[in-house]
């Protein structure tokens, strides 16, 4: 029996960064008020992933930053990771002199050591503010704690980065494209697969009883956790290959998930 849907966001149930259909939006109101759990997955900071709770009208268990943060219904955190402040102090100086915007991400608020015009175009797909701070290095492990940094920049230009990035410190940090911009930095062992085991645990559920949606890399480590697994019809053919099902969208995991529970 299926309890518990956990949900990519962008990509899968948001679509151009803003908006979600509303059969989809329907159906996740339906699960719940059957009593399925329901569980955002996103590379997006809790507030943001609140915003889309709002939407839907109803609360639900949060994995955000990549696994970075777990929180349940009621708002209590479950889960924090974050990096080493020296090895983000080197990645940062690993992305200088690259044409690629470095985005750090605190717990409530994304930040910036210098402000540009990428950045602010950057911001306008935020649901959560963006913040300058000029003395970020400075104060990481201080008064600052990140879980998750991204570059964004042309996919070409980020893959061939994350090549020298996973060559120099593949052994601390996984990195992963997960938008046709953005490519994601987290600490080694940090994902949406390790967030999902630690909601799982913490509501006394197994693998087999969960069944997760996605489109990108960073869902990959979900998909491994969690025995039924659904990847977008759109998502690149190395992610629909490690998905157990493809779908078209949100409403039919649902449907999916509410006919495996009869």
């Amino acid at each position: 029996m299926i309890k518990l849907l956990i949900s990519d966001l962008d990509g899968t149930l948001i679509h151009n960064h803003a908006t979600m259909k509303d059969e989809d939006l329907n159906a996740l109101k339906m699960a719940m008020e059957s009593g399925l759990e329901l569980a955002f997955a996103s590379g997006r900071m809790y507030p943001e992933i609140r915003s889309v709770m709002e939407e839907l009208g109803k609360r639900t268990h949060a994995i955000s930053q990549n696994g970075a943060f777990v929180h349940t219904t009621d708002g209590s955190m479950i889960l924090q990771e974050a990096f080493d402040p020296g090895l983000q102090r080197a990645l940062m100086e690993a992305g200088e002199g690259t044409p690629f915007l470095t985005l750090l991400c605190a717990p409530d608020y994304y930040f910036v050591e210098r402000m540009s015009g990428h950045a602010e175009r950057i911001a306008g797909r935020l649901m959560a503010p963006m913040r300058l701070v000029p003395d970020a290095r400075e104060r990481l492990g201080r008064d600052i704690v990140s879980g998750k940094m991204s570059f964004f920049g042309g996919l070409d230009a980020l893959r061939s980065f994350r090549e020298r990035l996973m060559e120099a410190y593949g052994d601390s940090i996984d990195a992963y494209i997960s938008d046709i911009d953005c490519m994601d930095v987290m600490p080694r062992g940090v994902s949406k697969g390790t967030g999902a085991e630690a909601l799982l645990k913490h509501l006394g559920l197994g693998a087999d009883e969960a069944v997760c949606v996605g489109d990108s890399f960073n869902d990959l480590s979900m998909f491994a956790a969690i025995r039924h697994s659904f990847a977008m019809e759109g998502a690149h053919p190395d992610v629909r290959a490690k998905a157990s099902r493809t779908t078209d969208g949100v409403a039919a995991v649902v449907a999916w998930a509410m006919e495996s529970s009869r």
